[in-house]
């Protein structure tokens, strides 16, 4: 009778089947594959696709914000502008509401 751990629990038998197929395939796999993303290749790969992901991006946005511009229609560069307009706007109000209670807190005096 041969003892083995699985999920932190001791069993007394031989392990099922499908676990000493697993056990085998991460064996198998999991080393060349944990080799391949720690190599200079990988990182180099990695930074060559997020380059290329941002190229695409950039053209894929020109051309919807121009497309949206030729409806008339504002495009997400035009809302993010407005909101960070609106923000400035808002902390301003804030600000003088303050000046205006203190002045008239000290008038009161």
């Amino acid at each position: 009778m041969s003892i083995y751990v699985y999920d932190g629990r001791v069993m007394a038998s031989s392990p099922p089947l499908w676990l000493k197929v697993v056990l085998r395939a991460e064996r198998a796999i999991g080393g060349p594959v944990e080799a391949a993303v720690r190599s200079d290749r990988y990182f180099d790969a990695v930074a060559g696709l997020n380059k290329t992901k941002a190229r695409v991006s950039g053209a894929v946005e020109s051309v919807s914000h121009r497309g949206l511009h030729l409806l008339n229609l504002p495009a997400g560069t035009d809302i993010k502008k407005l909101r960070e307009q609106l923000a400035r706007m808002d902390r301003q109000l804030v600000q003088l509401t303050k000046e205006l209670e203190d002045r008239n807190g000290a008038g009161e005096d």
